[in-house]
């Protein structure tokens, strides 16, 4: 682990455990050591370093290009952190699979989020296929995450009006026959079922008028 996300990691743990209160549901599902893929919804500005913090190994991101155009300290940041550019609508990216390919060739954790943007309202977008192509090219499993509430206002996080939380599934790993058909959008539409079922999960008993809406799923292929 690079001592500069253990120092990153450490210096998250008052904000999200003391100031934020945050909750960490089966940590234990991500596996500590060896190449995964964690895939999970997207609402807020705050996901990223949330997701890092729960899962605690050492990630790697994969954020959308425009970012890394902000200014050149924020550039630096993201990179320092770890982030790797995708370009959204650029189907076969050369540069970025190579990148990818050597990371879980090390052994590493790559968290993604396959809406391919923030849903601010708290809605489930569609999963774009590339989290399957991902596992199925490189048999490299995945963990599906919900994080719930951080779409809400942050002085609801301060007063604990809204809980944030995340939430780990069961890993899943690439489907043999799907993986010799390069069936990517049906194995993508799994691991959308599975962060679908999480949600369910982290909304059971509360409140109806906050529970994450959620956009028709097409058909498994």
């Amino acid at each position: 682990m690079k001592w500069r996300w253990q120092w990153g990691w450490t210096i998250t743990v008052p904000l999200f455990r003391t100031i934020l209160g945050v909750r960490v549901h089966d940590r234990d599902r991500v596996p500590e050591k060896g190449a995964v893929l964690i895939a999970s919804n997207h609402m807020s500005f705050v996901d990223p370093p949330l997701m890092g913090h729960a899962v605690k190994r050492e990630c790697f991101f994969l954020a959308k290009e425009e970012l890394f155009g902000q200014s050149k300290f924020f550039r630096w940041l993201i990179t320092w952190l770890n982030a790797i550019p995708i370009k959204r609508g650029k189907a076969y990216d050369i540069k970025l699979f190579r990148r990818v390919k050597r990371l879980l060739g090390k052994g590493q954790a790559i968290i993604l989020f396959p809406e391919g943007t923030r849903s601010i309202k708290g809605e489930f977008l569609p999963f774009h296929s590339g989290v399957g192509m991902l596992s199925l090219r490189y048999d490299v499993p995945v963990v599906p995450a919900y994080i719930k509430n951080t779409h809400r206002p942050v002085m609801e996080w301060i007063t604990r009006k809204s809980q944030i939380e995340v939430f780990f599934g069961d890993i899943i790993y690439p489907d043999e026959e799907m993986k010799n058909n390069k069936k990517y959008e049906g194995f993508t539409r799994r691991i959308e079922r599975a962060v679908h079922k999480l949600a369910d999960i982290a909304w059971a008993g509360d409140d109806p008028e906050r529970k994450v809406r959620t956009v028709a799923m097409p058909q498994i292929l």
